[in-house]
């Protein structure tokens, strides 16, 4: 295996002394292939890493109406978001699934009874990839929270359909 990576790190970069160097000189093996890796699939970066600005933003278009820029929620109307127990210790699917369907029914959110209808604000037309974010952004940034949401737990959540009213 290491053969092969080998020749598609020689084709890719084209420099045999580069390739000795990182084979010979003094970087292990997982450096190689980490380095193989990042010249052959740049989107891995992107994968990872998580634009805080972007998903800012959208938050702010399709959650704070209700929830308020800060995620504090309007108490008794609105629950916030942010250091919000209900989010904190809630199931990641069950949140994306309230996101993209609504919710309703009584719900206590940091000791505060909350009766109503969530009508979903998210966009029927927004990317899983940007439902994700938003739910990741409210993981990290309101309730700091290192929980990583990803298009595939939208699309899970969607494959769910909506929650059934809270009792």
């Amino acid at each position: 295996m290491l053969r092969k990576m080998q020749t598609k790190f020689r084709k890719n970069l084209g420099s045999h002394r580069l390739l000795n160097k990182f084979i010979v000189g003094n970087y292990s093996k997982f450096t190689f292939i980490a380095i193989i890796l990042a010249a052959n699939f740049p989107f891995l970066y992107f994968a990872f890493s998580f634009d805080k600005e972007k998903a800012k933003k959208l938050y702010i278009e399709q959650c704070s109406k209700c929830h308020r820029k800060d995620g504090r929620g309007i108490k008794g109307v609105y629950p916030p978001l942010k250091n919000s127990d209900y989010v904190q210790n809630g199931d990641k699917i069950e949140l994306l699934r309230g996101m993209i369907f609504g919710r309703s029914g009584r719900i206590i959110v940091n000791g505060e009874v909350y009766y109503g209808v969530m009508t979903t604000e998210v966009d029927k037309n927004l990317k899983d990839e940007d439902i994700a974010m938003i739910l990741e952004y409210v993981y990290k940034e309101l309730n700091n929270l290192d929980i990583k949401v990803t298009a595939e737990d939208v699309v899970k959540a969607k494959k769910l359909g909506k929650l059934p009213p809270h009792k």
